[in-house]
């Protein structure tokens, strides 16, 4: 089966972070998010995917020239921004199978798509919708149903007192090859366009409805909790290294000092150096090579491959690209690749890597 990645977008909600990099290969608890949703798609029978990508591109067809991920991968690059519905019918031509599989990019779910595929074919729809439950729905495509599942109605971003369901546009869609011919060419929506122009002309349009983790990584507050909800075992991913106790996975040739203290949950990357006097975490993800400088405290953060943090440094709820440089009491910071945190930092020592030492720490287990 093949499956369109919609990952061509420019991420602006999560600059600086996206500054250097597209948002869909931020890594999500050490692995590029991407190479995570290939593998989900890879779990449910789908052997090609093919990337709609517009911006950095070439980072894209680098990346995943050199990945063996077990699934043939195309691009389609758009030359300018086609919208969602112009991002897919620009991958037609690279279409083999009748059936597609459709996942907006920065989208981070559970969902089971052999049920909606199942769904799909016992309602024989023209196009499957997955669906998600939520709290407040005007952020969203709000989606209504009728008895059998069908759609109703589509109301995009409606405000808050207009909402006619809580069942939002959960992003993943199943459509058979000829829904395309529906398409109309240059730059469109599908949640404006596309999807509302094909119920208005009685097209079989079908809902899908569970209830699986769900959340997009649009805003550096998803992507924190994103890591939150991975590390708390809400959603059960694949975790890189080796779980040394409960909640605490180390990768190899990780150093870290004796009288350290770790509080899970927590993930190290490879070669990682934790200084003496170091308190790690909870719900914490550092990635390979960082070097945490003697008595820094770091929580509720995700620190990018070979980051630096000061000695005696204080780091929380903060988010720092590759190869940045931390100092200071930093809360709620955003720092791009090869960028610099300094935020009220007292007078100390500058960074020291201290001699490797064997993994052994005062380790804090997670509550039961």
């Amino acid at each position: 089966m093949d499956a369109i990645l919609l990952v061509g977008g420019f991420g602006t909600r999560l600059m600086p972070l996206t500054k250097h990099r597209p948002k869909p290969l931020m890594p999500l608890a050490n692995i590029p998010f991407t190479e995570r949703t290939i593998a989900w798609l890879a779990a449910a029978g789908v052997d090609h995917v093919i990337l709609s990508v517009h911006y950095n591109t070439a980072q894209f067809i680098e990346h995943f020239t050199r990945k063996a991920l077990g699934v043939r991968i195309s691009f389609a690059p758009e030359e300018r921004p086609l919208g969602t519905g112009g991002a897919i019918l620009n991958c037609a031509p690279h279409l083999r199978s009748d059936q597609c599989l459709v996942v907006n990019g920065d989208i981070f779910t559970d969902l089971q798509l052999p049920a909606l595929i199942a769904a799909h074919h016992r309602t024989q729809a023209l196009v499957s919708i997955a669906l998600k439950t939520v709290a407040d729905p005007s952020r969203f495509g709000v989606i209504e149903l009728n008895a059998d599942m069908g759609i109703c109605s589509f109301t995009e971003k409606p405000a808050h007192e207009q909402t006619l369901s809580n069942e939002i546009n959960a992003g993943i869609y199943l459509l058979e090859r000829r829904a395309l011919e529906h398409f109309p060419p240059g730059a469109s929506s599908v949640e404006r366009d596309v999807f509302p122009t094909m119920l208005k002309n009685d097209l079989p349009l079908f809902g899908f409805r569970s209830r699986p983790y769900w959340t997009d990584l649009g805003t550096p507050k998803d992507y924190l909790q994103a890591h939150r909800d991975i590390l708390q075992r809400r959603v059960a991913v694949p975790m890189p290294g080796t779980e040394i106790m409960p909640g605490i996975w180390v990768g190899a040739q990780t150093h870290i000092a004796e009288n350290a203290i770790l509080h899970a949950p927590l993930l190290l990357g490879n070669r990682v150096i934790v200084g003496p006097g170091v308190e790690l975490g909870p719900n914490l993800v550092l990635g390979d090579d960082v070097h945490i400088g003697r008595q820094a405290r770091l929580r509720d953060s995700v620190l990018w491959n070979r980051v630096a943090v000061c000695a005696e440094s204080v780091i929380s709820e903060s988010i720092a690209g590759q190869q940045a440089h931390l100092d200071g009491r930093i809360h709620g910071g955003l720092c791009a690749d090869f960028g610099i945190l300094h935020q009220f930092a007292s007078r100390r020592a500058g960074m020291r890597v201290p001699a490797p030492h064997a993994p052994v720490a005062t380790v804090s287990r997670p509550a039961a």
